[in-house]
């Protein structure tokens, strides 16, 4: 599938989502979350926000930066649609805490009032659709960012 294509499914998949599942790991034990997230409206990116509450995810990422996040279509739609979203490093999983720079901008974004703000960079998403197959493109598709 063309890039610019692929990337025009990515945001409608998203926009039209509200809860991923943060999946973190520290001492190989893993933390997988249901949350609900937040992307920047207008913007031409893939970044997401979510409002983090305490939990055993923050220091999970703290001292594995490695995420991985899960966005699925539920079955009574009839479709059969997920998205994988893979994200490393520090400066890709930001906090971001009131006062400093950025949190104002995030927390404009999520809703309600937060105290930590998780700004999630993506740096690869996977999309599976199988509806792609009907116009002769592979069902799984993988942007690199």
């Amino acid at each position: 599938m063309p890039r610019k294509r692929l990337e025009k499914e990515i945001r409608a998949f998203l926009k039209t989502r509200k809860i991923l599942v943060l999946c973190t790991c520290d001492n190989n034990i893993p933390r997988a979350t249901p949350m609900d997230f937040y992307m920047e409206k207008g913007e031409d990116n893939y970044n997401l926000y979510v409002g983090l509450s305490p939990g055993r995810k923050i220091e999970n990422i703290k001292n594995n930066p490695i995420v991985s996040i899960g966005i699925y279509t539920p079955m009574e739609t009839g479709k059969i649609q997920g998205m994988q979203i893979t994200a490393t490093g520090e400066e890709r999983l930001k906090f971001l805490k009131d006062g400093e720079e950025g949190f104002e901008k995030a927390q404009r974004i999520v809703r309600g009032k937060r105290k930590l703000i998780l700004r999630i960079l993506p740096e690869k998403i996977e999309l599976l659709d199988y509806d792609f197959v009907k116009e002769n493109y592979s069902r799984f598709q993988i942007l690199e960012l």
